[in-house]
């Protein structure tokens, strides 16, 4: 029992880790690109965007519910449209520059909804990963797996607000422009749905 517990534990661990490179990576071109009063609300978001993609997991594990990659390659639209929604808005035109960069702030998705949504977008491969783990069955198990998630998003959290909030990730940002990521978003979006498949559904 207790060997199959530390599998299950060794198995959650490389789970989480493989799955959420992206998310964090994507989180953290967030709060680099943001006001620094942002960044907790962006990294909030992620965290809760991560629970709501766990939960879905573990609903489809309880119901059996197989979902198809291509279709779960669709969630890939979320990071792809908000990106899009970004760049349109740097074309907006507007009398005063910082107005024009007020839009643009929050079409790009510098809240805790935006990054919530941004999170699930991502999340493709941790609903495929996830579902099976949940299936292993017996409390002991379930709580380890948990527990697992719960340190690696704390983790997460913390890379995200000390790497985003770095002065030189956030001079990077500033250098490379206010286009970085909204592009970067669209770039993730379209990775997702080449993986899964899913432009074969379009």
């Amino acid at each position: 029992m207790t060997t199959g517990l530390a599998a299950d534990v060794g198995v959650a661990a490389a789970a989480f880790v493989g799955t959420n490179i992206d998310n964090t990576l994507v989180t953290m071109a967030l709060v680099a690109g943001a006001p620094e009063d942002r960044a907790r609300r962006i990294a909030m978001g992620q965290v809760i965007g991560f629970v709501v993609i766990v939960l879905t997991a573990a609903a489809a594990a309880v119901l059996l519910f197989e979902i198809s990659p291509k279709v779960v390659g669709l969630f890939g639209l979320v990071p792809l449209a908000v990106g899009v929604r970004g760049l349109i808005a740097l074309r907006a035109p507007g009398q005063l520059e910082a107005r024009r960069e007020k839009v643009a702030q929050r079409a790009v998705g510098r809240s805790l909804t935006a990054a919530a949504l941004v999170t699930i977008g991502a999340g493709g491969d941790n609903l495929a990963a996830y579902i099976p783990l949940f299936r292993v069955g017996g409390a002991a198990r379930l709580t380890a797996i948990a527990l697992v998630f719960v340190a690696g998003e704390v983790l997460v959290t913390f890379l995200v607000l000390t790497g985003g909030r770095h002065p030189k990730a956030r001079a990077a940002m500033t250098k490379l422009g206010s286009a970085t990521v909204p592009l970067f978003l669209c770039a993730v979006g379209l990775l997702v749905m080449l993986e899964a498949g899913t432009f074969s559904l379009l």
